[in-house]
């Protein structure tokens, strides 16, 4: 896929390079009678120096400033000089329209046409950049932003903090952090566990991935969510059986702490989808 990316992107930049400079030399032409004509009283017969030298200037700046951006060492200073004498020149060509509001789009339209290209371009080296480099942050889908906006903001949150660049990895995370959450409410209370649990606890729970502050809560990373549920509920029908066989009736709370001396992670949350899969009935304990 990177391949055919990076073809496509070679053909385009041979369709669209020429353009782009008969873009740009076509505004310089535009502008040279007016930067020559403003700088003549200075510079006399060689006032032709000044629209020139600002338009290859220009040429330059943005050149060099796409080519930090496909080596990843982008540096703004350049982009935002380059655009600051664009709008300069600008700013003359129009003032030289005398408030006539035709000659005035006329003279704004080629360089923001340049500028709205080269705009295309930073951003297309940027994508193909983070793709190929593995360091472009996938985005939290729009569908997940309108169904569940509060929790899709922690997660985006996470990821940038994390530098998490996968959606998926994202989500194995934020599962985990979830998990170690549960962990310290079961230990210290729904409610009491941001005062009652540790510092360090919760320290890391902060500024770390739940992955280095809890690595016993970690599912096998390798592992589907689904084939985990699977084996859990497996090992959960193993210990009914075994307990119906010595005659012993288990608690949803009894069937965790079980699941939990085998290795098992589960918060106490999933207990009741949990009993219900297995089909534990109700007791007193656990109602």
């Amino acid at each position: 896929m990177t391949g055919h990316l990076g073809r496509a992107i070679t053909i385009a930049t041979c369709l669209v390079a020429p353009l782009l400079l008969a873009l740009a030399v076509l505004g310089g032409i535009g502008s040279f009678g007016t930067i020559s004509k403003l700088a003549q009283p200075w510079f006399g017969a060689w006032s032709w120096i000044v629209p020139v030298g600002i338009d290859v200037g220009i040429i330059a700046l943005l050149a060099w400033d796409l080519l930090m951006e496909f080596a990843g060492l982008a540096w703004p200073v350049l982009r935002w000089v380059a655009w600051s004498f664009i709008a300069a020149t600008v700013v003359l060509n129009i003032s030289a329209a005398h408030g006539d509001p035709a000659a005035a789009v006329m003279h704004a339209a080629m360089p923001l046409l340049f500028v709205t290209v080269v705009e295309g371009i930073r951003h297309l080296i940027r994508r193909w950049v983070g793709l190929t480099t593995n360091t472009r942050r996938e985005r939290v889908p729009l569908s997940r932003w309108a169904l569940a906006p509060l929790s899709s903001w922690m997660l985006w949150r996470r990821m940038v903090l994390w530098n998490i660049t996968k959606y998926p990895n994202g989500l194995e995370l934020e599962y985990v952090h979830l998990l170690a959450v549960s962990r310290l409410k079961e230990e210290h209370g729904r409610w009491l566990w941001r005062w009652k649990a540790p510092l360090s606890d919760r320290v890391a729970l902060q500024l770390h991935p739940a992955r280095t502050a809890f690595p016993e809560d970690l599912p096998e990373p390798q592992l589907p969510i689904a084939e985990r549920d699977d084996a859990l509920i497996e090992a959960a029908q193993k210990i009914l059986a075994e307990a119906e066989h010595d005659g012993v009736r288990l608690s949803q709370m009894d069937l965790a702490a079980r699941l939990r001396a085998q290795g098992h992670r589960i918060a106490n949350e999933r207990l009741r989808w949990l009993a219900t899969a297995v089909g534990l009935r109700p007791t007193r304990e656990s109602v």
